[in-house]
């Protein structure tokens, strides 16, 4: 099991970490301009994805979010 969680973790944190050096260094307005029809933009991104993390992590290791 400690390999699979390393091996995922791993392969998060690289997500991540390219997902914020697209943010890096843009204004506020950049981060926030909708990009597609459906208005999403960088900062959404960026929030969808850690939020997803943070939920299915919790679950799947016994840490669901307080108030769930």
């Amino acid at each position: 099991m400690t390999d699979v969680k390393s091996e995922l973790h791993r392969v998060l944190r690289i997500s991540l970490a390219s997902l914020l050096s697209k943010v890096e260094g843009l204004s506020e307005y950049d981060m926030r301009r909708p990009m597609t029809p459906t208005a999403t933009n960088l900062l959404g991104l960026v929030k969808h994805m850690t939020g997803n993390e943070y939920a299915y992590l919790g679950e799947s290791f016994g840490r669901p979010r307080a108030g769930r």
